[in-house]
């Protein structure tokens, strides 16, 4: 007598099958890795022939000029630190005089074969609407309307993004429903509208968003009202600018313990530890730059020693310069991430640099990398978490 099979069983032994096959490929992929793979995936030099003409079209004049010189800086560190035979020629142009379409043209007929700027948004939203560019453009900001020009590349350090980075990073770890802590002010409005936009989408629940005064000193009863919330709640976006992260987290955490997982921007930072400030940091949470976090093995560019203005402006001039040789690689593999000193960096369907950044936990000598969770690190693990959910 045959016995009979149980379909059901049957489909699972093929599922099993299939998921271990799955787990040996990617447990292998990392192997297989070689080292040209792991040269390249890392932005050490601007990959420049040393025949080119690079076009900077950056601000000389109005608000946005000082941030333009930190951004110019990093520009030409980064060409510094490449081999002299290896370095393109650089050609500046005041982005705040005159039209930016007549000056990418100019900067063509210069002989310029990639354009990095402008910064200004107005700026970048002028290329944006136009049909066609002479040659490609990597803009040092970023606009909401799709480009049409499909050589315009937008390359931005929106605090949005971070904020999507925490609510993403949030939910991997399991948390779903969230308070908002964030100060009564245009930015803190901002970024609070921008986490519940996110946290909305992923489907997470929101038990409160309470907002502070920033100019306050004390703040017991805004810390004690929302403790009664945080209860309710297993995850705290703190949203705030390091001097104001100073005076608050130190109430926050005295009173919240360390039972809920607090996450906050880079903007809890100024990005040169100081240790009689950044003590009222220590046990605070927060994505920022790589660079400001870890060390870069092999790089010439280094950020011992930077100045304390704008460090993360300097580090985008370091990346805009590096990526520009890279933009048709990356656009061509949407799949490639590269790490630079603002992220791990790749481009989306929309010709955009998206960044994933560093998770970091401020100590008593500066921050410190957090490690991933061992299932956000594995592949593997999710696929054998999503198999117990079939048996």
């Amino acid at each position: 007598m045959f016995q009979k099979i149980d379909p059901t069983a049957t489909a699972r032994i093929a599922i099993l099958s299939l998921l271990a096959t799955l787990v040996i490929a990617l447990s292998g992929c990392a192997g297989l890795r070689t080292k040209a793979d792991s040269e390249r995936d890392r932005l050490v030099t601007g990959g420049y022939q040393g025949n080119e003409t690079l076009a900077v079209l950056l601000p000389e004049s109005g608000r946005f000029a000082g941030a333009a010189n930190v951004v110019r800086a990093g520009i030409l560190a980064a060409r510094e630190a490449d081999p002299e035979g290896k370095r393109p020629k650089l050609r500046f142009y005041d982005s705040a005089a005159g039209s930016i379409s007549a000056l990418v043209r100019q900067a063509a007929k210069d002989g310029a074969r990639l354009a990095i700027g402008p910064l200004q948004k107005p700026a970048v939203e002028k290329l944006a609407g136009s049909t066609t560019l002479p040659i490609p453009v990597l803009a040092l900001n970023r606009v909401a309307a799709a480009a049409k020009p499909s050589n315009l590349y937008q390359f931005s350090l929106a605090p949005e993004d971070e904020v999507s980075e925490i609510a993403a990073r949030a939910w991997g770890e399991g948390h779903r429903k969230a308070v908002i802590l964030y100060p009564k002010s245009k930015w803190g409005e901002r970024m609070s509208r921008a986490f519940r936009r996110q946290w909305k989408a992923q489907g997470g629940t929101l038990v409160t968003a309470q907002a502070f005064n920033p100019r306050a000193t004390d703040f017991s009863s805004t810390v004690k009202k929302l403790s009664e919330q945080v209860a309710q709640a297993d995850f705290m976006f703190l949203a705030t600018p390091s001097k104001l992260a100073r005076r608050a987290w130190v109430q926050i955490r005295s009173k919240l313990g360390t039972k809920t997982r607090v996450y906050a921007t880079s903007h809890i930072y100024d990005g040169h530890f100081d240790p009689k400030d950044d003590k009222y940091l220590v046990g605070l949470n927060f994505v920022e730059i790589p660079w400001l976090v870890e060390p870069t093995p092999g790089d010439a560019v280094s950020s011992k020693g930077l100045s304390k203005q704008l460090p993360r402006l300097y580090a985008m001039g370091i990346d805009a310069y590096r990526l520009g040789s890279r933009l048709d690689w990356l656009s061509g593999n949407p799949q490639v991430r590269v790490q630079g000193k603002t992220g791990t960096l790749r481009l989306d369907s929309r010709r955009r640099v998206q960044r994933k950044l560093t998770l970091a936990r401020m100590d008593a000598t500066g921050p410190v990398k957090l490690e991933p969770t061992s299932d956000q690190q594995k592949p593997e693990l999710r696929i054998f978490a999503w198999a117990k959910s079939l048996f």
